[in-house]
């Protein structure tokens, strides 16, 4: 039950990050050709844009945290897991889920502020707590991600593999 829902949900952020990832590169397409061949750039282009790579950002880090492919630099790792492996894993993830709840906390305290304000975009006067909130749930969902990556054993931090060095 836990496996099958976990890869539902690396399943659907696989789509939608995307679907995202490829509607932004067809936006700075469009735009650049917009800006430099007619004159005439897609208004708004740059908010659009930057709303989607926050967007992409963390429907990623929630597949990246399910699976555990997080960059890593392993300059003392082998050391320290050779001494107490079982601690090492435990302390590293522990950090790493109490950081995403961290995160989590501040943009849904972000989206409720900007909610309260009425805080809208520059130039397309999108509401920010749609945005804010949307990324939020977004990172509370990687970090729903990691749990269960943890818990079906999806994600195994003891085995790294040529990619990740």
């Amino acid at each position: 039950m836990t496996s099958s829902f976990l890869t539902r949900i690396i399943q659907v952020l696989e789509v939608l990050s995307s679907i995202v990832l490829a509607a932004m590169m067809l936006l700075t397409f469009v735009d650049v050709i917009g800006r430099y061949l007619l004159g005439a750039p897609v208004f708004g282009a740059s908010e659009m844009i930057s709303t989607m790579l926050a967007l992409v950002i963390f429907m990623g880090l929630g597949i990246a945290n399910a699976r555990d492919k997080h960059i890593v630099v392993e300059l003392f790792d082998s050391r320290i897991r050779a001494l107490a492996p079982g601690f090492y894993d435990v302390v590293v993830q522990g950090f790493s889920i109490l950081s995403m709840c961290l995160i989590v906390y501040v943009l849904f305290e972000q989206a409720i502020e900007t909610a309260h304000t009425g805080a809208t975009t520059i130039v397309l006067e999108w509401p920010l707590a749609w945005i804010t909130g949307t990324v939020a749930v977004l990172a509370a969902l990687s970090v729903v991600s990691q749990v269960l990556g943890l818990l079906t054993g999806a994600n195994q931090p003891n085995k790294h593999h040529l990619e990740d060095v």
